[in-house]
């Protein structure tokens, strides 16, 4: 169920619904961290798609604070500027993997 709303998921928003997802990846890596002592390798296929500005900071700000190496794929670059200062950003296109 969504915690705001106490809606079933079922009848939640897209972005509800990859919120509620989102979060249980999210813990589900908490626990492997806390169960191996070190923090799990994640693969985020457009993770920040369906979020909000809030919803993006928040998740960036989680994703952070579990210490592990992160990687987010994304067709829109600008979901990800809030990392420039904090993460190493990639344009991947046909043949080619540049540094932006």
């Amino acid at each position: 169920r969504h915690g705001p709303k106490n809606e079933a998921a079922r009848a939640c928003s897209t972005g509800e619904q990859k919120a509620l997802l989102t979060g249980l990846t999210l813990a589900h890596a908490k626990l492997i961290g806390a169960m191996t002592g070190h923090a799990p390798i994640l693969l985020l296929d457009e993770i920040a798609a369906h979020f909000d500005v809030k919803r993006r900071e928040a998740l960036y700000e989680e994703l952070q604070a579990l210490g592990g190496q992160v990687w987010m794929t994304g067709a829109d670059p600008a979901l990800f500027a809030p990392l420039r200062l904090s993460a190493e950003l990639m344009l991947v296109t046909p043949g080619c993997a540049t540094h932006v």
